[in-house]
């Protein structure tokens, strides 16, 4: 379970009167709590954002630099409800797979989802340094594959795909093909937008 944190820093005097908020992340992750935050209503509660590793999450090391971040959208009682409102990756987990003799390969585009519409920004790493060319055939690559394989999938299908890696994997598949490569990842994520149900 995650360790909870209090996700507004707050002076003491401030928190006098207040009520504590647990915030809950979304069922397809867990529905577990990982932090509290104080207001003096529950309507207050509403908007405020919070973060937590991905290792806290699930324990597993292999993608220990993801933060997912979420947004509290409902209130029932002292529970807090979010949803997923974006991820990144940490710095130094860039600066270490960025290397000489290698080229850098960026995406930042936004998709629309069946339930929303999410900008994704992704990261390319090739084994040693390309072309322009390649660097472009490789990002056309990328933005069409999301393009197709997203418009049929929830956000909550990318994220768990995302989580795991298998989305990385398939998308690995297919830029090998163009040129040998290093390291795929998304590097930042950002919900832009949730359709009305």
């Amino acid at each position: 379970m995650a360790r909870k944190r209090i996700v507004k820093t707050l002076g003491q005097k401030k928190w006098k009167g207040k009520e504590w908020y647990e915030i809950y992340i979304p069922k397809y992750l867990g529905n577990v709590c990982i932090g509290e935050t104080p207001a003096g209503d529950p309507e207050s509660v509403i908007g405020r954002t919070v973060e937590a590793s991905l290792f806290e999450l699930t324990n597993d090391p292999v993608r220990y630099y993801m933060t997912l971040l979420f947004r509290i959208n409902s209130v029932n009682g002292k529970s807090a409800s979010t949803v997923y409102s974006g991820h990144y990756c940490t710095r130094d987990f860039i600066s270490r797979i960025v290397q000489k003799r290698t080229s850098r390969i960026d995406t930042n585009e936004v998709f629309d989802l069946k339930d929303g519409k999410l900008r994704i920004k992704t990261i390319t790493i090739t084994s040693g340094r390309v072309c322009y060319n390649v660097q472009k055939s490789i990002r056309k690559s990328v933005n069409g594959f999301l393009e197709k394989y997203l418009k049929d999938k929830k956000i909550e299908d990318f994220v768990k795909e995302m989580i795991t890696g298998s989305l990385q994997e398939k998308i690995l598949k297919e830029i090998k093909k163009i040129h040998p490569i290093r390291v795929f990842e998304f590097h930042k994520t950002q919900v832009e937008e949730y359709k009305k149900s």
